[in-house]
């Protein structure tokens, strides 16, 4: 009796239409995403003229790419209509701290008051408000974990710090953690920061199964996904790092690599659906096969 009290219950079953929801999602909308939206707007913030995703990669493994590419593609994401302005006057503050010299200077400096300084000088200059209270955690404290990061491997770069974390530990949650603790930073920004880095390097799988939930930013649309595909009660009402965990538990069982379907997700619902009253019209015919 206390060895069948100690067993697990049986897994539940997904419907098979629910797979080939997964699977497209994952599939086709995933990469659309990847090639529409990622991989240009990346390119155009790190000045690459190429489609290689690999020009990418060796940007992200710089200290100066990887902090250009948090500030300019994730820290304003949520900041409505000003969020290019915020990037752009970010941007150019990072031209100037650096000057004509290396960006290791940079990351030698003793803080990351420079860095702010010139970014509210950018603000004067442009006639904007700096929002020191909202921005100023934010621009000082990410170059401050980059300098963090540089006394201990003399490279800094926030991407690099992530991915040996996984190559070493399969953890993600000290990094989330460390970021997130800086003021102005929000887990979603994090989050979708991580789950890009992840994808770009192709670390998937490398991540232990439980740190997965700090992959998944959740958007409307992946919370409407939930609710309709996974088999569990009481999703319309479950907390973020709940939905990150089914998704990523039931993506696997699909068979599907659970960041294409996060990034497919938020395609098909901005490009597709766009209107949520239409979510589960258009669900249907994903699972029927048919062309939008």
């Amino acid at each position: 009796m206390e060895r069948e009290r100690r067993q697990r219950p049986p897994a539940i079953e997904l419907d098979p239409r629910a797979v080939k929801v997964f699977k497209r999602v994952a599939e086709e909308f995933g990469k659309k995403y990847a090639d529409e939206f990622l991989y240009p707007h990346l390119r155009r913030v790190l000045g690459i003229e190429q489609e290689d995703p690999e020009l990418i990669r060796e940007a992200y493994m710089t200290s100066r790419g990887s902090l250009l590419a948090f500030y300019c593609h994730y820290a304003f994401a949520r900041r409505g209509k000003d969020r290019d302005e915020l990037a752009t006057f970010a941007s150019e503050a990072v031209v100037r701290v650096q000057a004509d010299g290396s960006f290791d200077e940079v990351m030698k400096l003793e803080d990351g008051t420079a860095l702010w300084e010139a970014f509210a000088a950018v603000c004067l200059e442009r006639r904007r408000k700096n929002n020191e209270a909202q921005n100023r955690g934010l621009i000082q404290g990410m170059l401050e974990l980059e300098q963090e990061i540089f006394q201990s491997d003399r490279v800094g770069s926030i991407a690099n710090w992530m991915l040996d974390g996984i190559a070493q530990t399969r953890r993600l949650e000290p990094q989330f953690e460390r970021i997130v603790d800086i003021r102005g930073v929000g887990p979603k920004s994090t989050s979708t920061f991580m789950r890009d880095v992840v994808y770009l390097f192709g670390y998937e799988d490398k991540v232990e199964p439980a740190d997965r939930i700090y992959i998944h930013p959740i958007d409307r649309w992946l919370r409407m996904m939930a609710r309709y595909l996974v088999p569990e009660p009481n999703m319309d009402k479950a907390a973020d790092w709940i939905i990150a965990g089914k998704i990523s538990k039931y993506t696997r069982r699909a068979g599907v690599s659970g960041i294409a379907f996060n990034m497919g997700s938020t395609y098909f619902g901005q490009k597709i659906v766009k209107d949520p009253l239409r979510f589960e019209e258009m669900l249907k015919k994903v699972a029927l096969g048919e062309e939008f």
